[in-house]
Order: C-alpha cells, then structure tokens, then sequence
C-alpha cells in the first residue's frame, strides 16, 4: 500500500482542521483506554417485563375504548349517510386484528411447531 498520497493529503491540511484531527483521535483514544467492560446480562427478563408491559397496554382498557370510538365514529358516519363498507371492514378488521393478535400468534406458532 501507498502512502505517500495520504502523506501529501495530510501535509496540504489546513493548521485547523489538522489540530481538529489530532485532538478527535487523541479523544478516540481516551475513551478506548477509558472504558469499562460492558456487563451483559444473563436473562431476557427485563427485556420481556418491558414487552409484556406494552401488550398489556396496547390490547387492554386503551384499545377497548379506542375500538369503541372507532365504532361509535361508524355509527356517526352511518346517521349522516357517508358510511361505506370499505370503512366498515376496516373497522372490523382492525378491532379483530388488535384484540385477536395473541390468538392468531399462538395459532401459526402452533403450525410451525415452535
């Protein structure tokens, strides 16, 4: 490898951005000298506390009430004559995919066989 063309690079660097360069490395150094050893966890169970937590919160009291405003929307729609089908079936579809979503996990986990 040649490194005369980077030699050159680095001598026609203006005096500021060279002083920029030296004092990022010698910060990239410190910190590498500096730091402490990561200490992985052994479990998944904070991980999971944190998921099951927004399950809980995503499929329980908030979602029946959003689903109930969804419906109730519907209704408003249908009284001033702009409901459709298409919105119907979305309705339907996400209220059925929000709260049937653990069940129709489990099922194609069933068919894996996981």
């Amino acid at each position: 490898m040649n490194l005369q063309p980077l030699f050159i690079k680095a001598i026609s660097t203006p005096a500021p951005f060279k002083r920029a360069i030296a004092h990022g490395a010698i910060v990239s150094i410190a910190l590498a000298v500096l730091t402490s050893n990561a200490f992985a966890q052994t479990g998944l169970q904070p991980v999971q506390s944190v998921l099951q937590t927004l399950i809980t919160i995503l499929t329980g009291p908030i979602a029946s009430m959003i689903a109930i405003l969804a419906v109730i929307s519907c209704g408003f729609l249908a009284w001033t004559g702009r409901f459709t089908w298409g919105i119907a079936g979305s309705v339907i579809m996400g209220i059925v995919l929000v709260f049937g979503s653990t069940q129709i996990v489990a099922f194609f986990q069933s068919a894996l066989g996981h």
